[in-house]
């Protein structure tokens, strides 16, 4: 049976949906898609690369904002964008953050949220430090969620009463509020400094 990348990525997201990603093993994969687990080295030569190859492709759908919008509603729009496509597949959000640890994925979603964080003219380190604290939030919370929502499936804990969206939108306007008082003060320093090469009567 000839399988291409396609084939072998939409397997994984299966067993993802129905079992756990402990459970996404290059066997089991090769069972599912019946073939032997040579046919998928031949698509992905080791279990890491194709992590991080599953881990674009969830992101995928992660659609950048218009360019003409304001920075921090690209930034939200990203995040809120990556969080829904995380949520979609269980267990998603720990294979994203080990295949961005393995240096393996694209990171794309990155891209976007840097351009968006660039309008912001934040100095660079403090962009870095948005962008991180954006991906952090989105990742890290919906691993949280994702994990209790797999020990209360497995019947090692009671359903939550925790509201994990509200709790991210919470801490979205938090970050999105303090980097819009960066700005703001980055862009009050500019505009305090005298202009290069002015006539010393204009500085007096």
């Amino acid at each position: 049976m000839a399988i291409n990348r396609s084939d072998v990525l939409a397997a994984a997201r299966a067993i993802l949906a129905q079992h756990s990603l402990a459970d996404l093993s290059m066997r089991r994969l090769a069972t599912e898609l019946g073939v032997s687990p040579n046919a998928l080295y031949w698509h992905y030569p080791d279990k890491q690369t194709l992590l991080a190859a599953l881990g674009d492709d969830i992101l995928a759908g992660v659609v950048p904002p218009d360019a003409d919008l304001p920075w921090d509603e690209r930034i939200e729009a990203l995040a809120r964008s990556m969080r829904a496509c995380l949520c979609a597949v269980p267990d998603s959000a720990e294979l994203v953050s080990s295949s961005w640890s393995s240096g393996l994925s694209s990171m794309a979603v990155l891209d976007h949220l840097t351009a968006a964080a660039r309008a912001a003219d934040l100095p660079e380190r403090e962009r870095r430090g948005l962008v991180t604290a954006i991906a952090q939030l989105v990742i890290g919370l919906t691993i949280e969620e994702q994990t209790r929502r797999q020990m209360t499936r497995l019947g090692v804990t009671n359903p939550t009463t925790r509201d994990y969206d509200e709790e991210f939108a919470d801490a979205l306007a938090i970050v999105l509020a303090g980097a819009r008082q960066a700005a703001a003060g980055s862009r009050s320093d500019v505009s305090a400094q005298p202009r290069r090469n002015a006539p010393a009567s204009a500085l007096a």
